[in-house]
């Protein structure tokens, strides 16, 4: 009898979830259509990940631009090789001798690729160099970025637009993501427009003029003028107060400014310069200080697609094996990875492991293979939760607002011109979820989020 009780519950829940899903008449016609008609430059796979059916599959295994939803392969890489307990290390060094709250000689920052060192890290970092009795340094300090082997990075190469903080390169030792966020902050009685920086030392001139219009445009876009940053123009005090980030300055000046106003805040002196170099064997070791764990990266770069992120936690798997991040290292051990998981790699080029680029290329198939391993595997919640949740958090934060997708769902979208992606968990009633991979790359399908948002909108009435 406990025998016949035993089986009789493991079927319930194979009587109650038995029936095959079926998408709604409308959206299959609409796939249809869209797989027929855009055979390269549309891609879809949908399964019931609870039950590992798929529901319907249209030109998945043709090699496509799937923009930052590549950050799931990097991601999802970096869970098997890393693993989750992974903590980046910036190590502080010392040449000379430590005297009366003095250090006669040089101090070193060797970085590895941390990047989740923003200000209050780096302050509270600064603030330990401080209490150890380092106040004073009578020599320079040279911040060592030799982990990651990297040609010079133009932040403008990719679209011309150097000051968007997507645009920043990979480096050892980022601080703060190399951005400065700025507050656009009207004063209508003095008629003049303040703009409040975090870090305060941005090299901005502020030449804005308070007007009375409505708020249809106002200048974000500064220009750059022998190195400083100018925002020129009319502001329409209806705007408000508006907020923005940039990426104004190399990671070498950006950590020259974070540290001079930072290390000058605690009262600390440097009759030195800031410089760049590889650390000397001579150097002793005085601290280090430990990321958070991989999942905190995890979520920068999925839930708020930073490039940054992502294209670090890409070299930080070659600098792992190799002892310094390499693209190339990093593209063949993702490659060798796949294969190993016993993924097919066809058509699969990994450019930065972030997806901002012209080159890379992936099918629906490969990401939706992903997809099934993060959810068969312990890690599954991390990785689950690193997506961002419509209307909820992330990217989409503001998205499918008081829709039936709102809170349901936790999705990677991937924007670049010319193409829209997403990928993800849609979790349907009655503890059902669908993993989805849409790829779109062609003008007539990209020119607006309206249509991707209307098909993931309408798979949540598959029944």
């Amino acid at each position: 009898m406990a025998r016949f009780l035993l089986i009789l519950l493991l079927l319930i829940p194979l009587v109650s979830f038995g029936e095959d899903l079926k998408l709604p008449d409308t959206l299959q016609i609409r796939l249809d259509h869209l797989v027929k008609n855009y055979p390269t430059g549309f891609a879809v796979l949908i399964d019931d990940i609870t039950h590992n059916n798929t529901i319907y599959a249209g030109n998945e295994n043709t090699p496509l631009n799937p923009a930052s939803v590549m950050k799931l392969i990097s991601t999802k890489a970096a869970i098997d090789l890393l693993g989750l307990g992974f903590r980046w290390e910036t190590d502080i060094l010392i040449t000379g001798t430590a005297l009366n709250k003095a250090l006669i000689g040089d101090l070193y920052f060797r970085g590895s690729g941390d990047p989740t060192l923003d200000l209050p890290r780096f302050h509270k970092l600064l603030k330990k160099i401080y209490d150890m009795g380092i106040q004073s340094i009578e020599g320079n300090i040279y911040v060592d970025r030799s982990r990651f082997s990297l040609a010079p990075h133009d932040p403008s190469q990719f679209d011309e637009e150097p000051l968007r903080p997507y645009n920043v390169g990979a480096d050892a030792l980022p601080i703060n993501a190399n951005v400065f966020d700025i507050q656009f902050i009207p004063d209508q009685e003095k008629r003049t427009v303040a703009l409040i920086s975090s870090p305060l030392n941005a090299p901005i001139t502020n030449q804005l003029k308070l007007v009375d219009r409505p708020c249809t445009r106002w200048p974000k876009n500064p220009i750059i003028e022998n190195q400083h940053i100018i925002f020129r123009g009319s502001y329409p005090e209806t705007c408000g107060i508006k907020e923005r980030q940039y990426n104004f300055l190399s990671h070498s000046l950006y950590f020259k400014n974070a540290f001079v106003s930072q290390w000058s805040a605690l009262g600390g002196a440097l009759t030195g310069k800031i410089l760049e170099d590889k650390t000397p064997k001579s150097a002793q070791l005085l601290l280090t200080t430990k990321s958070e764990p991989l999942a905190s990266a995890l979520r920068v770069s999925n839930k708020w697609s930073s490039n940054l992120a992502a294209r670090n936690i890409f070299l930080t798997l070659s600098a792992q094996e190799n002892k310094t991040g390499d693209i190339a290292q990093s593209r063949l051990i993702i490659e060798n990875w796949g294969k190993g998981r016993g993924l097919d790699t066809r058509g699969l080029v990994i450019d930065n492991g972030a997806g901002l680029s012209r080159d890379g290329r992936t099918t629906a198939s490969f990401i939706s293979e992903i997809l099934k391993l993060a959810w068969a595997d312990p890690s599954m919640p991390e990785f689950v939760s690193s997506l961002s949740v419509p209307g909820v958090d992330g990217t989409l934060g503001k998205r499918y607002g008081r829709s039936p997708v709102e809170a349901r769902a936790h999705l990677k979208t991937g924007y670049l011109e010319g193409v829209r992606s997403v990928a993800g968990y849609l979790h349907l009633p009655e503890g059902r979820t669908l993993s989805i991979v849409i790829i779109m790359n062609h003008e007539s399908l990209t020119k607006t989020s309206k249509t991707m948002e209307n098909l993931v909108q309408h798979l949540y009435k598959t029944n």
